[in-house]
């Protein structure tokens, strides 16, 4: 069986829209990858997409990390199979679940030539999420240079560039401990603190964010403790790491039921209220850790009509 790895993925392949695929997936994150490696290629023809030039998701600008070795292990070893078309740079911007006109699933997609669509009987919804930013939890202050999500300044060092010098790392999942150690690792001075520190992971000072200060650029963090106590921690550069959104805006008026917190609804068997169309990885359960990312997409392998064990 022919494989390909990932150094030799074409970034982009010609889009045939007359073409009908047995299963398109919408992501190519760790559980799509999952997926795909145990036992996709024996559920006909699929097709798989993602915004990125890489496949992997977010979490790929971190690995390899301590704490993430499966992932790890997974994306270094990852060999596409056989049969499986990867759509690199191509967004999903809607989707048109089957009806009686038409039996088959549309998802309609962007690329740089244009909008066009493709049509499959099955679709996996596995295209994860965005960083919570700040606007998001209304912090008040200024809105200056040197506030980032930890995407962002991972993406900096790996293009050879420093996103500061002294930098508070707000958060205390793996994830940001993790981005913590590699800017330390890249020279700057490294600050850690969250909200609580009741997960067992250490942080140099807990507190909520009251303010942001400095413009234009950042020149503090202002934090109140529990015992309501006020610390000013100087900082050129602020990386918010508290949690993650699932990205499921681009499903409004499809049909696909959401929760209240705007993650797709599905049942034990990751099945969305459409037929047909399942959903895993963080669109489910937003995870900045992405505990559960690989483990849904084995499970969801063999849940797939013509899926194996």
């Amino acid at each position: 069986m022919s494989v390909h790895t990932l150094e030799d993925m074409p970034l982009m392949e010609d889009l045939h829209e007359g073409e009908v695929y047995d299963l398109a997936i919408v992501g190519a994150g760790l559980s799509a990858l999952s997926l795909l490696h145990s036992g996709a290629a024996a559920l006909g023809r699929t097709v798989v997409l993602d915004y990125q030039e890489q496949v992997g998701g977010l979490l790929r600008y971190l690995l390899p990390a301590d704490g993430f070795e499966a992932e790890w292990e997974l994306l270094r070893d990852f060999q596409l199979p056989a049969g499986v078309r990867l759509l690199l740079q191509t967004t999903a911007v809607g989707l048109l679940p089957a009806s009686a006109a038409e039996p088959t699933h549309t998802l309609v997609v962007r690329r740089r030539q244009g909008t066009a669509q493709l049509r499959a009987r099955q679709v996996v919804i596995a295209c994860g999420g965005v960083e919570c930013p700040r606007e998001h939890d209304a912090i008040p202050g200024t809105r200056p240079a040197g506030v980032m999500t930890p995407v962002l300044a991972l993406q900096l060092l790996a293009r050879g560039y420093l996103p500061g010098r002294r930098a508070l790392v707000y958060g205390d999942s793996r994830y940001a401990l993790a981005t913590a150690r590699r800017l330390e690792e890249a020279g700057l001075e490294v600050i850690t603190a969250a909200p609580t520190s009741g997960n067992g992971r250490s942080v140099r000072l807990c507190g909520t964010i009251q303010e942001i200060c400095g413009f234009p650029r950042l020149s503090a963090v202002r934090l109140r403790s529990h015992d309501q106590q006020s610390v000013e921690v100087e900082a050129d550069t602020l990386i918010y790491a508290t949690g993650l959104l699932a990205g499921t805006h681009w499903l409004k008026g499809s049909g696909v039921s959401l929760t209240a917190t705007g993650t797709i609804a599905v049942d034990a068997h990751y099945r969305t209220t459409i037929p047909g169309i399942y959903a895993i990885g963080a669109v489910i359960r937003p995870q900045l850790d992405h505990e559960s990312s690989l483990r849904m997409g084995k499970e969801v392998a063999a849940l797939l009509p013509g899926g194996v064990l």
